[in-house]
């Protein structure tokens, strides 16, 4: 314990130390971090806290807040050996403003029987439903912002008023965030895949043999839950213009279509648009997949047509296994593709020139190796799992210690 006699500026330098003591690994004293997920299904924020928790596990103990409905996301968690916990997201109000305040004084009450020292949101939605909780409970918060907020409503920015400290996924998330914060409060961290050493090809093989999808097929993939945010649409009229000249390519989409009620009415729409243009039968959706390293590896490109985004954990992993990345100039994502390097980018809902970049790497497959083996060495040098590790620890120790 700190000597509360001792002057501010001897505080600050063992503040300093203990952090340092810390990050280095050579203190035993664990933090507990309570996850906040404001999601029943899994989707990028639910696997990138799941990674963190993974990566974190040694150094801190995790507490995942799932709501009722979350089954399989509790499962993943469990079995990655953190806990969790259900809760009931409390509804701000003004009007209702006692039954919010109930509502949150309850959650407070399991966030303190969890023993967490520090909250850590998983996105803004999880913060605006439960700052007010954290903020009874008093305890320290952090909110990570995998998208681009360039608007906020006055609710919400009261909701975020508590918060401590704001991790950003992107610069460009940064930037645009619609509020002022300190310095001291912002960072940017990227997240980070591991780059497997050894070569895929069987691995490849043998998924599109499971897959029913012979060697010689060009698949164009896409890793993607089916929803309106990742503009299928736009991938529908490319593939059109594509499959005039290569009619022997396969479309192959991983992600949830069914799971989840609006990914399930969504992917309707879809198919009922690549039946009107008589492309249904050259895409294949697998649904959700816990395979999904092996499903990429048999692909031979990736491509994430998409409205918003801010840092995709899909294109990192497409990267990180050699694939090269066809993706839209939108948020975060010109941080991870490099066009001309490491993939190629196209302007949003620009489904010609989507469709050129398609037909460009199936055109030179000298080219997409090369690319492919461009992003792979992006990914292995930029966004490693040890800075990683290094930079949330760091984040968590400052919040305490600040």
């Amino acid at each position: 314990m700190l000597d509360e006699s001792a002057s501010k500026p001897e505080k600050k330098r063992e503040c300093t130390a203990v952090s340092e003591m810390r990050l280095n690994g050579n203190d035993d004293r664990g933090l507990t971090i309570a996850h906040v997920m404001p999601w029943s299904g899994i989707g990028g924020v639910e696997i990138a806290t799941l990674r963190m928790t993974a990566a974190t596990n040694g150094r801190f103990r995790n507490v995942a807040f799932c709501l009722a409905d979350a089954h399989d996301l509790r499962d993943r968690f469990e079995q990655s050996g953190v806990e969790t916990v259900v809760y009931e997201p409390p509804t701000p109000s003004v009007r209702h403003g006692r039954d919010y305040y109930r509502q949150s004084k309850k959650l407070a009450q399991q966030l303190l029987a969890s023993g967490a020292d520090i909250v850590h949101f998983s996105d803004e939605k999880a913060a605006h439903h439960t700052s007010l909780a954290a903020l009874l409970a008093r305890k320290r918060m952090i909110c990570h912002l995998r998208v681009s907020y360039p608007s906020l409503s006055w609710r919400q920015r009261l909701c975020l008023l508590p918060v401590a400290s704001f991790i950003f996924v992107s610069d460009e998330a940064r930037r645009s965030f619609d509020m002022e914060l300190r310095d001291d409060k912002v960072r940017v961290i990227y997240d980070a895949v591991a780059v497997p050493e050894q070569d895929q090809g069987e691995t490849a093989a043998r998924a599109r043999r499971e897959l029913g999808i012979s060697e010689d097929t060009p698949v164009i993939g896409t890793v993607a839950r089916v929803s309106a945010q990742k503009d299928y649409f736009t991938l529908a009229d490319a593939a059109v213009v594509v499959l005039r000249e290569h009619p022997e390519a396969l479309f192959l989409v991983v992600g949830d279509n069914s799971r989840v009620d609006l990914n399930l009415r969504h992917y309707g729409e879809v198919s009922a648009r690549l039946k009107a243009l008589g492309i249904e039968d050259r895409f294949m959706f697998t649904g959700h997949r816990e395979n999904v390293p092996e499903l990429i590896a048999a692909m031979d490109f990736c491509v994430l047509s998409t409205h918003r985004e801010g840092f995709p954990l899909s294109i990192l992993e497409s990267m990180a296994l050699g694939k090269p990345v066809i993706a839209t100039n939108v948020g975060g994502i010109p941080e991870i593709v490099i066009d001309g390097v490491t993939g190629y980018l196209h302007t949003h809902q620009d489904s010609k020139g989507l469709a050129t970049a398609i037909l460009r790497l199936l055109a030179d497959r000298s080219t997409t190796r090369e690319l492919g083996l461009s992003a792979k060495q992006y990914v292995r040098t930029h966004f490693s799992s040890e800075q990683y590790l290094r930079e949330i620890t760091r984040a968590y120790l400052d919040v305490v210690n600040n």
